[in-house]
């Protein structure tokens, strides 16, 4: 048995991540709710800055369960 997988990362799926991750707000304690938004040109700005982070380098696949553990192997054979 084995496990064959393959991880990547287009620039599409890179941007729709970032957009996710990237917070439109920021703390300000003297602004009210301690929260105030960020600008929407600098928030583009984040998310740019993170796309670079994703694209080169920064994405991590997520980890594959091994597949043959012992204990698997000893109940099956």
């Amino acid at each position: 048995m084995s496990t064959f997988a393959v991880f990547g990362m287009t620039l599409d799926v890179a941007k729709a991540e970032a957009r996710k991750k990237v917070s439109g707000v920021r703390k300000n304690p003297k602004a009210p709710g301690g929260v105030e938004p960020i600008p929407e040109a600098e928030w583009l700005a984040l998310v740019e800055k993170r796309i670079e982070k994703i694209m080169g380098g920064g994405y991590v696949p997520p980890a594959l369960a091994p597949v043959r553990r012992p204990a698997v192997c000893r109940a099956v054979h």
